[in-house]
């Protein structure tokens, strides 16, 4: 398997000897694995495209291809995805002016797409197709651009109460979480036509592999449950938690990595689950561990930090993980 080098024998045995008596019994054999990056051995580099760098001075790499991101002293930097050739970057300016979604290729000059208040949300979809942004005026307006050129391909205006939050798109259709009351929808843009397809709020969706996660009620109201289903039925529950939430999908659609929900508040594990909601792998660090990026169907990056308080890229096939990068993917 590229990357992991550990051995899966003696994967096995150090994760038997590592791990407390109680993880291995019958009644709770899925592993529990601390993913402090320092301690763990040093892999591949990260197989998907990932930022490196520090303030001012980042870059998108993506296997041999080194992408430089315009950027300034204090300033973050996020990865929202490829597109095409290129790659679409959320530059987050240390001193409080508007965000830039901006797009970087290899050999071509930075093209900025849009800007964007904090609090308002930016998302590509999956086929790489689209920008999808919300704007706050009076009305919450959520726009859709072309990713390679930035041109607005539709808009559309909701009730400030409705909070909008676009997630993918098939076609002419968008897959929308709402408020106010709680519910998913769908815009389709070609139309016009906006429709309520389920009563609880979604806060991601895949079309590619038919992939669903809704709140019950706001996820940080101490009774707020999330619920996994499909995006052709989307008013089923195949998995419902009230102490995780979807962080994201494995490519296949087979698993998730989840994380504390927001009434939980902590952020100290991330974990691996079938679809259905069974647990395969539980990540800690008390230091803070989020979900990256899928590299494969089973093959999973965490965002975990080192006691110094810098950012790695973890690797890791079930329990066998390694250090990736330093940096950050999202």
């Amino acid at each position: 398997m590229r990357g992991i080098r550990i051995p899966a024998l003696a994967t096995a045995i150090l994760a038997a000897l590592m791990l407390p008596v109680t993880l291995l019994s019958p009644a709770s054999a899925a592993p529990s694995v601390s993913v402090r990056p320092l301690p763990l051995p040093q892999g591949g580099s990260p197989t998907v495209p990932y930022v490196a760098g520090h303030s001012g001075d980042f870059d998108v790499v993506d296997g041999a291809t080194v992408v430089p991101v315009p950027t300034e002293e204090f300033d973050t930097v996020a990865l929202l995805g490829r597109a095409g050739t290129g790659y679409l970057v959320r530059i987050v300016s240390g001193d409080r002016v508007p965000d830039r979604v901006v797009r970087v290729e290899p050999g071509k000059a930075p093209k900025q797409l849009a800007e964007a208040e904090y609090f308002e949300t930016s998302k590509l979809s999956t086929n790489g197709r689209y920008l999808l942004l919300t704007a706050y005026p009076s009305t919450v307006v959520v726009r859709v651009l072309d990713a390679g050129t930035g041109h607005q391909v539709a808009r559309h205006s909701f009730r400030l109460a409705t909070e909008p939050l676009p997630l993918d798109v098939r076609g002419t259709k968008v897959v929308i979480g709402g408020w106010a009351p709680a519910r998913t929808m769908t815009w389709d843009w070609s139309t016009g036509a906006v429709s309520t397809i389920a009563n609880r709020s979604a806060y991601a969706a895949s079309y590619a592999t038919n992939r669903l996660a809704s709140y019950t009620m706001r996820p940080n109201d101490a009774g707020a449950c999330s619920v996994v289903s499909t995006l052709t039925s989307p008013g089923s529950t195949t998995w419902r938690t009230c102490t995780e939430k979807v962080a994201s999908f494995s490519p296949d659609g087979a698993r998730v990595a989840t994380e504390p929900i927001d009434h939980q508040d902590v952020a100290y594990f991330v974990k691996r689950r079938s679809v259905n909601g069974t647990l395969l792998t539980t990540y800690t660090n008390p230091n803070g561990v989020w979900a990256a990026a899928w590299e494969t169907k089973t093959r999973i990056l965490l965002r975990s930090y080192a006691n110094d308080g810098a950012s790695w890229l973890v690797r890791c096939e079930a329990a066998a993980c390694e250090r990736a990068a330093r940096g950050n993917v999202g």
